[in-house]
């Protein structure tokens, strides 16, 4: 992992992680939203899971939210949110000056009603309509939502950052990377190192979809949460074959906080 020198600039520190993503297809930008802004995000994104009781998108076991999908439209405020001026500049100097926000998911693992999932890379794009298009799967309706795997270009020029709500480490079941495992493309990936990623509230985490990933169910111990706000950017508005974005808002504005990478 690469460690930023003391009195590196801004510049000079997003460079580094953009080198970093680039080898090792992960990055930890740290403390990226500030105590505050992080429950700010906490309280938006809960008012509206709560308005949107009835809807599909928004996944329950009991009482407990343990994901929700079509978080742009659920929460609009999430279209905001994200913006630093940080985030911005490190988004458009890794897909470029058109890049823009396409898809939100929100993940948890409430106390007692934990998940993991095995190692997979995320293949799926969320789309406008079922258009059916040379190398792309056949779209099927998620949550109401087209999604199609498109062909691998598409997933190469595709970032995620994922926003960490709360401290993540083994106890609530951190996600873990195959490091490196993103140059594979689709295929699986064998002979990679393993790392489980710990985070704090405010960091987030840069991958690419082409990483190979896992998580692992919460100690029964824990009565930790494990919330995140996973938010994917692709570098233009245009996909080949016709084909449109379920919903594409491009990076570009202006950010609503300016905080600096430490």
């Amino acid at each position: 992992m690469t460690t930023c020198r003391a009195g590196a600039s801004a510049t000079d520190r997003l460079a580094l992680h953009a080198a970093e993503l680039d080898a090792c297809g992960w990055c930890l930008l740290p403390a990226v939203f500030e105590s505050a802004e992080v429950t700010a995000m906490q309280e938006s994104l809960n008012r509206a899971f709560t308005a949107a009781e009835s809807d599909e998108a928004v996944r329950r076991r009991g009482a407990a939210i343990y994901a929700a999908r079509n978080v742009i439209d659920v929460c609009p405020d999430v279209a905001a949110m994200w913006r630093t001026e940080l985030l911005q500049e490190f988004v458009s100097r890794i897909l470029g000056p058109e890049c823009g926000l396409v898809r939100g998911l929100f993940f948890d693992k409430p106390p007692d009603q934990t998940w993991s999932l095995p190692w997979h890379k995320d293949l799926l794009i969320a789309i406008a309509d079922e258009t059916v298009a040379a190398g792309y799967s056949r779209p099927r309706l998620r949550a109401g939502v087209w999604h199609t795997e498109p062909p691998v270009e598409v997933l190469e020029q595709i970032l995620t950052l994922r926003i960490h709500l709360d401290p993540a480490n083994a106890d609530n079941g951190a996600l873990c990377v195959l490091t490196g495992s993103h140059r594979t493309g689709k295929r699986a990936a064998v002979g990679f190192p393993s790392q489980m990623i710990h985070a704090r509230p405010g960091d987030v985490l840069a991958m690419r979809p082409l990483l190979s990933h896992s998580s692992g169910s919460s100690s029964p111990e824990t009565r930790s949460h494990r919330r995140i706000l996973h938010l994917e950017f692709a570098s233009s508005e245009l996909l080949p074959g016709g084909v449109r974005w379920h919903r594409f808002l491009r990076a570009a504005g202006e950010p609503h906080a300016t905080t600096s990478l430490s």
